[in-house]
């Protein structure tokens, strides 16, 4: 259990700041990559199927570790009855993130699910200024204008055909939307559940529960019928959602949820760069998103913004230094 400054109730970061960018860009790179990955499985695939492998693949490999490190067995000796209620709305709220998500990208492109998911970081954003008590230099709230410009300028040929679209198109707006605010929900009480449960167990927990959930509505056999192409994404789906998420997980340990949501921010970079590279494959059957002048200079904006927010130094106040250092001797316990 990590410790916390006296006279609070918060979770408090280790001060590995490094480490904590580090796992970022990993959730970053992986997650820019999945909704390509899985809008050409669900091409052969119905999305219960899909989430049913990707919980399962991830716990697979995610229980071994945990058993090996002596958690599994004392996850249910740790924290109340209201604590592990908690723990199950957590996992409850990651695992309807998911089916949105995927119900979502099935119906819009890539590029425009990614625009559209950036609801979930200034909610992040937001979140970790007035509930989390952090806070945000000048330096960094000019960066967030910075990078909140770029993507504008970046995604405004697509934000305007968005505005316009009904029918499937819309549907997918509106799944995706709330696939943003479950997840910001998931990650709020994600964050306060360190104080008490490693990251692995959170995750271990909602991946069993995902694949749980998720078995009743799957049909499992028919990944038999899969290409070898999509066999592969299938798996890299089931692996990203391991390292993604625990990844994700593991920098909250580690740095402010404000400074995650900036680089999170650049999802939608990673997913186009992707798609532009990926185009060049005869095989590729995911129209890219073109690049313009436009887009190039809303792409650096973008990047500029989210490194002048995550990289600001950071100044702590004598209590939150205290408590930072104490919460850095618990991390080998945290990280996984």
């Amino acid at each position: 259990m990590s410790e916390t400054a006296a006279g609070t109730s918060l979770h408090v970061i280790s001060g590995r700041r490094a480490y904590g960018f580090s796992l970022t860009l990993l959730a970053c790179t992986l997650w820019g990559l999945f909704p390509i990955a899985v809008k050409s499985v669900l091409l052969e695939l119905d999305p219960y199927t899909v989430n049913f492998y990707r919980f399962s693949l991830a716990g697979t490999l995610l229980l071994p570790f945990v058993y090996s490190r002596g958690r599994l067995t004392g996850l249910h000796r740790t924290g109340t009855t209201r604590l592990r209620l908690r723990l199950l709305i957590c996992a409850a709220l990651l695992i309807a993130n998911y089916f949105f998500y995927t119900l979502g990208v099935q119906r819009i492109t890539p590029g425009g699910t990614q625009v559209l998911i950036q609801l979930s970081t200034v909610l992040l954003l937001i979140s970790g200024v007035f509930f989390f008590g952090e806070t945000f230099t000048r330096r960094q709230w000019f960066g967030c204008a910075v990078f909140m410009c770029g993507l504008a300028v970046f995604f405004y040929p697509r934000i305007v055909v968005m505005l316009g679209g009904v029918d499937s198109y819309a549907i997918g707006m509106g799944l995706i939307t709330l696939a943003a605010v479950t997840w910001t929900a998931y990650a709020v009480l994600q964050k306060q559940l360190l104080m008490n449960f490693s990251s692995s167990q959170i995750m271990l927990v909602i991946y069993a529960l995902g694949a749980l959930a998720f078995l009743p509505f799957s049909h499992p056999g028919n990944i038999s019928a899969l290409s070898a192409g999509n066999l592969l994404l299938l798996v890299f789906c089931g692996a990203s959602t391991l390292l993604g998420a625990g990844s994700f997980s593991e920098a909250l340990a580690h740095l402010e949820a404000s400074k995650i949501s900036a680089m999170m921010t650049t999802l939608p970079v990673f997913t186009l760069l992707f798609m532009w590279c990926l185009s060049f494959y005869p095989s590729f059957n995911v129209a890219a998103e073109p690049f313009t002048i436009t887009t190039v200079a809303g792409a650096t904006l973008v990047v500029a913004g989210a490194l002048v927010v995550a990289l600001q130094k950071h100044q702590p106040t004598a209590k939150s230094a205290t408590s930072a250092t104490s919460a850095a001797k618990e991390s080998a316990r945290t990280t996984p």
